[in-house]
């Protein structure tokens, strides 16, 4: 990851990474004792008042470059966009030499998010030696929590990665059990226990993989006087498309079905140890959407946790079908003042918002105006998508309580949300939130993403809900 240091002797044959501003902040680079012509250099970069990079040879035994990063605020471009244009520069060994303390954090970003590479399975890993120089012990605590949160990042962004045939709904669920919290209680369903519970929408979907279907519940309550929001996620370890089957250029990233779940994981484990003054209760349900010759079928009707029965439409449109089982056994089970569902749930996203947008539906007006209020200032980006009566009474089946694919209306997003939406047994307030493809930047790298997972919402989520 990154080390911290308070004194540059600790470190050897390393690269310098400074960023600046202003002629001030050059005082930040005195003990490397910089020749007259690169001073020189220097000061006529920042007084032309043109964002540059520019690189210097150092003469000196202990570091080899200065890579010298100059940002003006002329451009339209933010910090955040004219570094990451230029973070590729640096080699895989550098100190971050900060100018500011505002900047510190961006810098840490940066330097650690962009250049993530998921390496577990290559014989020979190259790992970044990465050091930030900082002025006190006071400061250095700062940034510790701060690497916490990117841990957690890391960890979702690996969890995506991994492949299914090392990552079974089995495997996933004990590694949640196993995960140390200190103020969040982890319950695990067994496939038992979710065919004894009459989970017929998980149930039906995953029982057909040789590897079962299982829920996991975690539970943050702080008092029980405070409101509980319950956040429901998707945790589709692969999805085939069983016979509505996927064709090959997107069977591939179906690994990427279980970022909901991953990103929830993580969510939980960065507020365990922070004051909140609501309740949280987390719903993850895992399963295979495997092919079978035993599966179920196009025109099979299931029966839910709800006791709703729902016509099967399309057997690719399972994750909707396991968060309306998780959506209800929390609404009947839980006296909860909202419910956050989340998931990769439709290809619409990607095609009307790219891979730079999460598509929202519900009637929290609340809670969505909190989230687009992020969204204005913030990297991860959300559009409020349609949501009324009317797509909520589209869902409905003529020989079934509901369809999981409803012919001829498009607006997957919006039906998708409505469709889970009739699962609520207590009416309470609703959001969904498609993260179709921002869960997995496969297409450019831009800003804090490479061409990799993304974690998308673990840093939005957890500020919005440590905030209300």
């Amino acid at each position: 990851m990154l080390e911290l240091i308070l004194d540059t002797k600790k470190v050897k044959k390393t690269n310098i990474f400074f960023f600046a501003e202003s002629l001030i902040c050059l005082k930040k680079l005195d003990f490397l004792k910089l020749e007259k012509p690169i001073l020189d250099k220097i000061k006529k970069i920042i007084k032309e008042k043109k964002s540059e990079t520019y690189k210097f040879f150092l003469w000196n035994t202990q570091f080899e470059n200065l890579f010298f990063f100059y940002y003006s605020g002329k451009e339209k471009k933010t910090i955040l966009e004219f570094l990451w244009e230029h973070i590729s520069e640096l080699p895989d060994n550098f100190t971050i030499i900060p100018n500011e303390e505002k900047n510190i954090q961006i810098l840490l970003d940066i330097s650690i998010l962009w250049r993530y590479k998921f390496q577990k399975y290559l014989s020979e890993k190259k790992e970044d030696k990465i050091y930030m120089l900082l002025e006190d012990e006071k400061q250095k605590k700062n940034v510790k929590k701060r690497l916490k949160t990117l841990e957690n990042i890391i960890f979702t962004r690996d969890l995506v990665e991994t492949p299914a045939s090392d990552l079974s709904p089995e495997i996933f669920a004990n590694i949640i059990k196993n995960t140390k919290f200190k103020n969040t209680k982890v319950k695990i369903l067994w496939p038992k226990d979710v065919e004894k519970k009459w989970m017929g929408l998980l149930y039906g979907v995953g029982k057909w993989s040789i590897n079962k279907p299982y829920f996991v519940i975690l539970e943050k309550i702080v008092d029980k006087k405070l409101p509980t929001i319950g956040l429901v996620w998707k945790g589709i370890i692969f999805d085939t498309g069983w016979l509505d089957i996927k064709p090959e250029e997107w069977m591939y990233p179906m690994k990427d079905d279980m970022g909901g779940a991953a990103t929830v994981f993580w969510i939980m484990k960065e507020l365990d140890e922070k004051d909140l003054k609501v309740n949280l209760v987390a719903w993850i349900p895992l399963a295979e959407n495997s092919v079978s010759w035993e599966s179920y079928r196009p025109s099979d009707i299931l029966t839910s946790y709800s006791w709703k029965t729902v016509h099967i439409g399309n057997t690719d449109a399972e994750g909707r079908l396991v968060l309306g089982d998780a959506v209800a056994y929390l609404s009947k089970n839980y006296d909860l003042t909202s419910i956050i569902s989340l998931a990769t749930l439709t290809w619409a996203c990607l095609f009307a918002l790219w891979f730079r947008y999460a598509g929202m539906v519900g009637d929290d007006k609340k809670m969505i105006n909190k989230i687009l209020e992020y969204s204005k200032d913030n990297f991860e980006k959300y559009v409020e998508l349609p949501f009324d009566d009317y797509f909520i009474e589209k869902v409905k089946s003529k020989i079934a309580d509901l369809d999981n694919r409803t012919k001829w209306i498009y607006a997957w997003p919006s039906m998708g949300g409505a469709f889970i939406y009739n699962f609520l047994t207590k009416w309470e307030k609703f959001v969904h939130i498609d993260i179709a493809w921002v869960v997995q930047n496969r297409y450019e790298t831009y800003w804090l993403y490479p061409q990799s997972a993304t974690w998308f919402w673990v840093e939005s989520l957890s500020n919005i809900l440590s905030d209300l």
